[in-house]
């Protein structure tokens, strides 16, 4: 379904259903963050440790989110995620580009005791577990784990060769993720609980890896099934697949764009014990490389330990520890054996403060150590105001309990 079917599609199910307004309930919630960051000495400001392909960042100055939530009854429904990022712009640079729509999906929920829901449209990330922490209301840090933005020195977008992709080595530029968080692919997620376990499984165009791999007309299957221990623990699995390529150019004779393909699996566990909250996660990654002249595929692994600590009801301290980690290719000039990437450590530590429930105060420290020959080191320093406003439409009246004094 491309986007024009999409929006075509919401039009006509909206003017259906608005016509009953006694049936309409809007909500809508926000998040802003402001946030202030200082970088080690002599590192580039402008370095992509943390940002994304449109140069949005968790660490840039001023950033918001709307969640506009739109019920036309008590089972369907519309929900949205609009992006504002002061620094974001068009995936090509060409032009600022501040607001997007980061999700639109229809929504159909409480399915047989909430054991059957459907998303259709713009739909968030079906593997691990962060998709849902990862908003600064939630995230006891600012920055997101490696394994959902960090860009690997792969291009996935045309296929290539072993120099190509060590050219993006050495000169420290990446062209793919694991998994792309800041941008959700488009097609249909069902999930829900049954007894202790609860379950999401996505199919759409694009990939985890590239999202706008959609033009390959390939579809990717993925999602997460957690299983409830008890109280406190718990424990799942991911995986999913796709074809990755977005371009037909360099293919070798007989492979076609939709053949070569991102396969992800992973696990994810969670302790919550009164005061101490802990979660790790583990991926492992393959891409087909029918170019390469000695690999059949390359491999990453990612994996990262996150721990909270609640030293009061509203102050916690809490850190990350994170790793991206690349297997070796033959190199085509010298046949000896090198790693297709340059691993990567981050240690993200800091304390956050909720003077009431809509405010958090963070101060968090990031130290990244990379392989690389020439960067090795990036440290930064960040300072976050993170505001969460829920059910803003009251202000306004536009939740339909506004009553006319006439």
């Amino acid at each position: 379904m491309n986007h024009k079917t999409f929006f075509a599609f919401i039009v006509i199910f909206t003017i259906l259903f608005l016509q009953d307004s006694s049936a309409q309930l809007f909500k809508l919630d926000a998040n802003v963050e402001l946030t202030a960051t200082t970088y080690n000495p002599n590192t580039d400001p402008e370095r992509t440790i943390n940002r994304n392909f449109r140069d949005d960042d968790p660490f840039n100055p001023a950033r918001g989110k709307l969640f506009p939530h739109l019920r036309f009854t008590n089972t369907f429904g519309f929900e949205a995620e609009v992006l504002f990022d002061n620094r974001a712009k068009k995936f090509d640079r060409s032009r600022n580009a501040q607001v997007r729509p980061d999700g639109f999906f229809v929504s159909v929920r409480g399915l047989i005791d909430n054991r059957l829901n459907f998303w259709l449209g713009r739909i968030p990330t079906p593997v691990g577990t962060f998709s849902p922490r990862s908003y600064s209301h939630v995230n006891p840090l600012i920055g997101y784990p490696l394994a959902y933005h960090y860009k690997v020195p792969y291009n996935v977008f045309v296929l290539s060769s072993e120099a190509a992709n060590l050219f993006l080595r050495d000169n420290n530029v990446g062209a793919g993720t694991s998994i792309y968080e800041a941008c959700w692919i488009t097609g249909l997620t069902a999930f829900g609980d049954i007894e202790s376990f609860d379950y999401m499984l996505a199919i759409g165009r694009g990939t985890l890896t590239n999202p706008e791999a959609s033009a390959n007309k390939g579809f990717q299957v993925a999602g997460h099934v957690g299983k409830t221990i008890n109280q406190q623990f718990s424990l799942g699995i991911s995986a999913g697949i796709a074809p990755y390529l977005e371009k037909e150019s360099g293919l070798p004779t007989g492979v076609r764009v939709r053949d070569p393909k991102h396969f992800i699996a992973g696990f994810d566990v969670a302790a919550h014990l009164q005061k101490l909250h802990l979660i790790a996660e583990a991926f492992y990654n393959s891409w087909d490389t029918p170019q390469y002249m000695n690999e059949k595929s390359i491999h990453a692994y990612t994996w990262y330990l996150e721990g909270q600590y609640f030293i009061l009801s509203n102050l916690y301290v809490a850190t990350r520890f994170d790793q991206m980690l690349y297997d070796d290719i033959t190199d085509p000039s010298t046949r000896q054996k090198t790693p297709w990437g340059y691993d990567v450590t981050r240690v993200e530590g800091g304390l956050g403060y909720r003077f009431i429930p809509q405010l958090n105060i963070k101060a968090v420290v990031q130290y990244n150590k990379l392989a690389h020959p020439s960067t090795k080191e990036i440290t930064l320093l960040a300072f976050q105001t993170a505001f969460r406003f829920e059910d803003i439409q009251k202000i306004f009246g536009l939740d339909g309990s506004h009553k006319t004094p006439y």
